[in-house]
């Protein structure tokens, strides 16, 4: 492994799935049936487990970040992994395309990120997201604040 060279100034305010602020929040442990991406929908799939969110699926949280040193994909939780779903609170996302603040979200499952795009096959209503901070434009780390509705 090279040695790191160069620096930049400053760090990341955040990521995907960490928690963007001190608000309350809650969680729940969940078994991965599937890959997970830290900072993603994830749907009820069968009796304390859990996957990516679908179409037709329960939406129950997003994939909250922790320091994983296991597996195989980047920043995600692998099958039989345990997934703590945070149901509410603010989270870091990455948006699809420039979002206002206070502009309820929905879920594109193609790009993997935050959008509020009409719905459609492939981006999916997510029930209670709205955007705590704008994004600039696609790429942009931003905060989600989840106010689970229960199903």
């Amino acid at each position: 492994m090279p040695y790191q060279t160069s620096y930049s100034q400053f760090q990341p305010s955040g990521y995907p799935g960490m928690q963007a602020d001190l608000s309350e929040w809650d969680a729940s442990s969940k078994t991965a049936t599937a890959t997970i991406a830290f900072g993603a929908p994830v749907q009820r799939n069968g009796d304390e487990s859990c996957s990516p969110y679908a179409s037709g699926g329960e939406y129950l949280g997003i994939a909250k970040a922790t320091h994983k040193v296991t597996g195989t994909v980047a920043d995600s939780y692998e099958q039989y992994d345990t997934v703590p779903v945070a149901n509410e609170g603010v989270w870091w996302g990455i948006a699809g395309a420039a979002i206002t603040v206070g502009a309820g979200l929905n879920w594109d499952t193609v790009a993997g990120r935050w959008t509020t795009a009409a719905t459609s096959g492939t981006v999916l209503a997510v029930a209670g997201a709205e955007a705590e901070s704008a994004a600039a434009a696609n790429g942009s780390l931003f905060k989600v604040r989840l106010r689970r509705i229960p199903s």
